[in-house]
């Protein structure tokens, strides 16, 4: 009879640091740290691989996600509809409520003066989500509302949704003086309905700014205890009346796995922040919404890609709604094309790849286990400190916060104008052949005592829109000339990386131009249309042939621009006192480089 088969003693448990150390062998003797560890803008160094001991004697996020975890995974499809006139607003939800959209979210420029009859007409008050946004809260404007539903028979207890009036967001993106007296009656009003939350915390203000996720978790809870303690010094309500009433309205970033564990740091974190009110087993709704930051304005398309995966995330974290927004809705008025598309993206989400199946699929991974925590974990501590500081008014009048944030933007945008962090086209891989009807990039305010929310993209949308008004004006884009000459694998590679460089600025590329002769290919590239000529070779092709390239090419062009991709190091003076005017390579800033050619051409 064949032996019984032992597991544990065939296949014997393998420790963390066993793991390590096959892997430091398989190194070479490269350091472990600098090769495989991750550093994040957060701070956090995460490491290429985690076992079952990082979540030994640690309280999982999972743990408190019991109540997800009985029936259906459901969620609220939102979509954003800005309402200039309520007849036509009404006409879009109902079209849009064929495309299983299950929240409306109106955007009201006057509340007191919206027509609630023309606006609601045919909608069904008691079972979709029915949600407002107003540039200041109006407590009037809900009652109005309530009132009108009560009117139509349905009670306020059935409602869902929730009214957003942000009004410290507003105070530090715009400065708008705080109105909370006025915000306080909405949260007095929004709590006759159970389901229906009035104090709606967005953290778009940060995430578009460019802070890291560590302070936006820590932000939005600073931002809710001056929100509890203002309420509750304006109005008879409670602290367990306000966090019954919040809403998170959280942006998706376009980090996969940190998004995740952000969502599912904030459920773990508010269970600590509302339990030192008094208040046990409390969960809060979470809205997941599209943010600014991670859409690009170029290559617009590849935004509904990044909204596929931004909604993953937000999904697999455990958010209660969804809202994304169009793929274009940066830029230009949606169509009913674009509301569609992003609405079918949670359709997708839920119909084919189910979604809705699996509860905390994130449960159990030690990475998104340990990560969770580590981000828990920091944002508490800032959120602390910022309390030390009196909290978050007060942190954010003394620069606190713009100063952490800004530091945070800093790092990224370096990463970012380096293309270091690729912007799928818009940094790498940009649409040479792309037409586009906008003019201007939004122009960021210099105000450094503010928050300016925005794409991180705008200094490559602007470089790219120099180009096209130029063009506009004179009928003129500098042509690019690619002398290839050389081993065939080098010459090919950094030809892609200077078509693809200078093509992010929109300049026209002539395409590659091969020579087997130096003095025929110098020749041809000065009697060439190209404006700005690139020899591209690898590093002993240039040591033997870039300086007889151009000395020849500056005797018959010497008002052309002669470029050499790449940077051999030992002979860079001696490229540049041949005629070499500049290098392009992975490490220059791209825009400080392609301004540069930007003010010697146009």
């Amino acid at each position: 009879m064949e032996k019984e088969l032992d597991l544990l003693k065939t296949f014997p448990p393998v420790s963390k640091e066993e793991w390590k150390q096959k892997a430091i062998v398989d190194l070479k003797g490269a350091d472990f740290d600098r090769r495989l560890v991750w550093k994040t803008y957060e701070g956090i160094s995460v490491q290429p691989f985690y076992t079952q001991e990082d979540t030994e004697n640690k309280e999982l996020a999972s743990d408190i996600f019991e109540y997800q975890k009985s029936g259906e995974r459901n969620w609220t499809s939102y979509l954003e509809i800005e309402v200039v006139d309520e007849t036509e607003a009404n006409k879009l939800a109902h079209k849009m409520l064929h495309f299983d959209a299950t929240g409306i979210l109106f955007e009201l420029k006057n509340p007191e003066q919206t027509n609630l009859e023309a606006l609601l007409s045919g909608l069904n008050l008691g079972e979709l989500n029915i949600s407002f946004k107003t540039e200041k809260p109006n407590a009037t404007f809900l009652e109005n509302y309530f009132n009108y539903c009560l009117s139509q028979n349905v009670g306020l207890n059935t409602l869902k949704g929730f009214y957003q009036s942000d009004v410290i967001e507003d105070f530090i993106t715009n400065g708008t003086p705080l109105d909370f007296k006025e915000f306080a009656k909405v949260v007095a009003v929004a709590s006759k309905a159970p389901e229906f939350y009035g104090v709606t915390i967005r953290s778009h203000a940060f995430a578009d700014s460019g802070a890291n996720a560590t302070q936006e978790i820590a932000f939005v809870f600073n931002k809710l205890v001056d929100y509890i303690t203002q309420v509750t010094e304006k109005s008879e309500l409670s602290a367990a009346d306000v966090l019954n009433n919040t809403l998170f309205n959280l942006a998706i970033g376009g980090d996969y796995f940190f998004e995740i564990s952000k969502i599912r740091a904030i459920r773990l974190l508010y269970q600590t922040i509302a339990s030192s009110y008094g208040v046990e087993n409390t969960n809060v709704k979470i809205l997941s919404s599209s943010g600014l930051w991670t859409k690009s304005l170029f290559d617009p398309n590849v935004n509904m890609l990044r909204n596929t995966t931004e909604a993953m995330s937000a999904l697999l974290g455990g958010c209660d709604a969804l809202l994304i927004q169009p793929h274009n809705s940066s830029y230009q008025k949606v169509s009913d094309f674009s509301h569609r598309i992003a609405l079918n993206i949670s359709n997708l989400l839920k119909k084919e790849a189910y979604f809705d199946k699996v509860v905390d699929p994130a449960a159990g991974s030690y990475y998104l286990e340990t990560l969770t925590e580590s981000l828990a974990e920091n944002a508490l501590s800032l959120f602390k400190e910022v309390e030390v500081k009196n909290g978050f008014v007060k942190a954010f009048e003394e620069g606190f916060i713009t100063g952490l944030i800004n530091k945070s933007k800093n790092q990224k945008e370096k990463d970012i104008t380096s293309r270091k962090k690729v912007f799928v086209g818009t940094n790498k891989y940009p649409n040479l052949t792309e037409k586009i009807s906008v003019k201007e990039v939004e122009k960021v305010s210099k105000d450094t005592a503010l928050l300016h929310p925005q794409r991180a993209t705008n200094a490559f949308d602007t470089l790219r829109l120099t180009t096209v008004k130029h063009f506009e004006k004179t009928g003129f884009i500098p042509k690019v000339y690619l002398a290839c000459f050389g081993n065939l694998a080098m010459r090919k590679a950094r030809a892609t990386f200077a078509a693809e460089f200078f093509g992010i600025a929109g300049f026209n590329i002539l395409g590659e131009f091969l020579f087997d002769n130096i003095e025929a290919a110098a020749t041809s590239a000065a009697e060439s249309e190209g404006d700005i000529i690139v020899m591209c070779a690898s590093d002993p092709d240039y040591e033997a042939n870039a300086e007889t390239f151009a000395t020849i090419f500056k005797e018959k062009a010497p008002g052309k621009k002669l470029v050499l991709a790449g940077w051999p190091a030992e002979i860079v003076e001696k490229l540049q006192t041949a005629g070499v005017d500049s290098f392009v390579h992975v490490k220059i800033n791209a825009i400080e480089a392609l301004s540069e050619y930007q003010k010697m051409l146009f």
